[in-house]
């Protein structure tokens, strides 16, 4: 893999693989964390929305499971993508107790805190919002307790 560019400012580099002509995105997911989160390397174009979903819920490699949904939390934080009622929606349509487990461990579907911007609403609006994250909140822990 040869190294075609490198972004200083997102911390990303991106490769080309010469043999297959695919280019691949080294990224890094939880960059709060010390020691800057965890590498992944992911082939471009990225999956959207819809197919993050899918890997979380139905790829057999553990790795991808993993890449899948601190891609999607990294997405709703930095690109403001919202996937949370998405994947609720479609992790009660599974019969894999397991996977509905470790995906809301992963995306922290079960957590109650209100991730949007508050600054410039109104208190309605805050509610609402918060409301919003409340009620994932609950169906997720509702679906881990099955």
């Amino acid at each position: 893999m040869q190294l075609v560019d490198r972004d200083n400012e997102n911390w990303t580099e991106t490769y080309l693989d010469n043999k297959t002509g695919y280019k691949w995105l080294y990224y890094r997911v939880n960059a709060e964390l010390q020691g800057g989160g965890y590498p992944l390397l992911g082939r471009l174009p990225f999956p959207d929305k819809v197919q993050l979903i899918e890997l979380a819920l139905f790829s057999e490699n553990e790795d991808e499971v993993f890449a899948a949904c601190k891609t999607l939390i990294d997405n709703e934080e930095i690109k403001k993508i919202d996937f949370r009622e998405d994947l609720i929606n479609r992790l009660g349509n599974i019969n894999d107790n397991q996977r509905q487990k470790r995906v809301i461990k992963l995306t922290g579907l079960d957590s109650a805190m209100n991730r949007r911007e508050i600054l410039g609403k109104r208190f309605d609006q805050i509610n609402s919002d918060s409301q919003y994250f409340k009620n994932i909140a609950d169906r997720a822990e509702k679906l881990k307790q099955t």
